[in-house]
Formats: structure tokens, C-alpha cells, sequence
């Protein structure tokens, strides 16, 4: 049963380790960083400079389905190629709307303001989610393991015992 715990714990490990928060970070009049961020480390995407920008879009996808809504994810196109901004596609076009104009804002005007900007878009709490249940299965079957363990070998210390014990003397 303990090997059983196994892939529990490296599905858990796994999901905790999913990049599903993006963030991009820019300084003002600087360059660009964007960053994809688990709930275990993060990994750096690229360092961009002014020029390398070139815009903020809008993905649109439909869904083979039938009666489907369109769903949408912002994206940054470089001179090195073309970023997600969402680690998901989104439902609300408003919101990836809003991420493309203010990269598209920032990108027209980088000295406007004294401060930079932080985008970020976090879906990680679904594989929050996903991996603590898994990781929850993994330690309550480590948990059984043990137990059970100890329990059969309290029963063959008991058996061992009544074996090597003297009979009781007949009266």
C-alpha cells in the first residue's frame, strides 16, 4: 500500500508545480519582464526591451461545440515571437481587452508615468486544488501504510510470545 502513495504524491508534486500565473513586469521607460509562476518556483519567459515590443492582441477561439462561447487570451507580440498573457483562455473578453490596452498604452507612451506596471493573470488555484486533494490521498495512504505496519507486527510479537511461553502446570 505504501507504493500506492507514490503516484499520488508525484501527481501532487507536479500539479503544485504547474505554471498557471503570468505576470509581466515593466519599468517605466525599461524593459518588459515576464515571468510564468507556480506555486513551487517560478521560470522567467524572456527580459524585453522597448523595441522588442510590438503590440498587445487579442486571441479569439470557438469551441467545436455547438452553442460554445468564444473565448479569448491576450497575447504579446515581440520581434522573438508571440507570449501568452493568460496561462488559460478567458471568458471575459473585457478583461483580456484590458490587459492588451494597457500594454498597447504603455508601449505608445513607456515615459508617461514614474512607475511601471505589473499585468498578471493567476489561474493557479485550480491545480492548487487538484494537487492538495492528491497530496492529501498520498499522506493518508503513507498514513495506512504505517499503521498497519505496526499493527501486524504487534500481532507477530504477540503470536511469537504465546509460542515460546511454558504451559501452565497441570493441578
Amino acid at each position: 500500500m505504501l507504493l500506492l502513495a507514490g503516484p499520488f504524491l508525484v501527481f501532487s508534486l507536479i500539479m503544485f508545480n504547474l505554471k498557471a500565473r503570468v505576470e509581466l513586469t515593466c519599468d517605466p521607460g525599461g524593459p518588459c519582464q515576464l515571468l510564468h509562476r507556480s506555486w513551487l518556483g517560478q521560470e522567467e519567459v524572456g527580459m524585453f526591451l522597448l523595441p522588442e515590443l510590438q503590440e498587445a492582441t487579442v486571441e479569439r477561439n470557438r469551441s467545436d461545440k455547438r452553442d460554445a462561447a468564444v473565448l479569448y487570451k491576450p497575447m504579446l507580440v515581440t520581434v522573438r515571437g508571440t507570449f501568452p498573457l493568460s496561462a488559460q483562455w478567458l471568458e471575459d473578453e473585457a478583461q483580456a481587452q484590458n490587459t492588451v490596452r494597457v500594454v498597447n498604452k504603455f508601449r505608445s507612451n513607456p515615459f508617461a508615468s514614474r512607475k511601471g506596471f505589473k499585468l498578471f493573470h493567476d489561474h493557479r488555484r485550480g491545480s492548487l486544488i487538484v494537487g492538495s486533494s492528491f497530496g492529501g490521498v498520498g499522506v493518508v495512504l503513507i498514513g495506512l501504510s504505517l499503521w498497519l505496519a505496526f499493527k501486524a507486527r504487534r500481532l507477530l510479537r504477540a503470536e511469537r510470545a504465546a509460542r515460546t511461553a511454558p504451559p501452565a502446570p497441570a493441578a
